[in-house]
């Protein structure tokens, strides 16, 4: 075993009076924070790359996702079978996800099955071969997933909402998931391929949570990750999405009882400064108690849908800002309208003070409860690397956040939410009688 010696240390750095993180780095750079946590003998680990949906091709959309669906297929050295009886029988968990900024294998175990999990994840990221016939199972899940999702009016109008917001070749267009036509173009052998060009140590971070020492965890890590070589790609530079034009795009499907609205426009990335206030603006607007604003007088008031809601999806670059909303197809133009008004009084009478300083308590009590969990801790923490806010991010965040003024929540919500004849607006339901 590859000793503490090799491991480059920063020692001890202290993030708020809740958690302590360890960060080192293995040595072939792939960086490592740990929080160690001895409440429960328990452990979750996350392995981040920089692969991920950004980097396909808009023919081969899906691709990502696909990769890291098809990790524990099958191994160089463990069979499908074999990895799921290992699993099976430490009672641990663990999977593989891609998304549009990283893709990443994680696990969760009991502390005396850490070297196991690490061993696994470490097998499942370097050395997967996609075997045909498990492949050609995996395609078919895939494909009845996205016969679904065409067949939900959910789904299909978020789709067109991304299509009609960002441009063609942007990231944020596609679904990560990929759709039925670019799923069926794809072959194992385009997996293989993938991998080995984007699966590697550029920017990878193993975030750890739970029963183990900084000292035994890197231990471990070094042994089963710190010979992997391949660089893998970088995390390009996601451009600024001119706003779209504002349009209305109806779909229809048969036989449905309900019709979904998206409603909104691309937003802002979170490295903006004025991403806090616009959160708590949009806490306001769309998520607090009953759903906020347009929860109290769309759905409880007027009766007009069935759930609605807000979102401000900021991520590395500008993410899109949406109403959400089910209805009765009936009801369409009608919840339009109100969603129109809720705008309306935003801009024009802003919010209150006390919805302001009630936004203000629930989002520093939101971050204090995602720290009870390690799964909270290690998804907090892989964020906060994700988005460059600094290991301090958790002890400064109640500052930041108490540092925000209603003044400048307004000014936020006026310049970056705009009016609603400005919105691109996506519908998907029956077919109107």
């Amino acid at each position: 075993m590859i000793g503490p010696a090799t491991m480059a240390w920063t020692p001890g750095t202290s993030v708020g009076s809740r958690i302590r993180l360890q960060q080192m780095s293995l040595s072939n750079g792939i960086r490592v924070v740990v929080h160690e946590n001895r409440a429960a003998p328990l452990v979750v680990l996350r392995l981040g790359l920089q692969a991920s949906s950004s980097h396909d091709d808009p023919a081969m959309a899906g691709l990502a996702s696909l990769v890291a669906s098809g990790l524990n297929r099958g191994t160089t050295t463990r069979s499908f079978a074999e990895i799921n009886a290992l699993i099976d029988a430490a009672g641990m968990s663990i999977g593989a996800s891609s998304g549009r900024h990283q893709s990443s294998v994680g696990a969760r175990c009991l502390a005396e099955d850490l070297g196991l999990a690490v061993q696994l994840i470490a097998d499942l990221a370097r050395n997967p071969t996609f075997p045909d016939d498990e492949f050609a199972l995996l395609k078919g899940q895939v494909l009845n997933g996205l016969r679904q999702a065409e067949n939900d009016t959910g789904s299909v109008a978020h789709r067109n909402f991304r299509e009609l917001c960002y441009p063609e070749g942007h990231p944020y267009r596609l679904r990560p998931q990929g759709y039925l036509l670019s799923i069926e173009g794809i072959g194992a052998a385009d997996l293989r391929s993938a991998h080995a060009a984007t699966f590697g140590v550029n920017g990878a971070v193993v975030v750890v949570s739970g029963d183990v020492g900084p000292e035994q965890v890197t231990d471990l890590l070094e042994e089963s990750l710190g010979s992997w070589s391949p660089a893998g790609v970088e995390r390009g530079a996601i451009s600024q999405p001119i706003r779209p034009a504002a349009t209305r795009h109806d779909a229809t499907i048969e036989g449905k009882a309900q019709s979904d609205l998206v409603v909104g426009v691309p937003c802002i990335a979170r490295s903006h400064p004025d991403f806090h206030a616009l959160r708590l603006a949009n806490l306001i607007f769309g998520r607090l108690g009953m759903m906020g604003r347009l929860g109290e007088s769309v759905r409880e008031a007027k009766g007009l849908a069935y759930g609605i809601s807000s979102d401000l999806d900021a991520g590395l670059g500008a993410g899109p800002w949406t109403i959400r909303a089910g209805v009765n197809p009936a009801n369409v133009d009608a919840a339009l309208e109100a969603i129109r008004v809720e705008i309306d009084r935003l801009h024009r009478d802003g919010v209150t003070e006390d919805e302001f300083e009630r936004a203000r308590r629930f989002s520093t009590g939101s971050v204090a409860l995602q720290l009870e969990s390690n799964d909270g801790i290690a998804n907090t923490v892989g964020d906060i690397i994700l988005h460059g806010l600094g290991l301090d991010y958790i002890d400064r965040y109640p500052e930041i956040v108490g540092a925000v003024t209603l003044e400048e929540v307004n000014r936020a919500a006026r310049l970056h939410f705009p009016k609603f004849d400005d919105l691109v607006v996506s519908v998907c339901g029956p077919p109107v009688m």
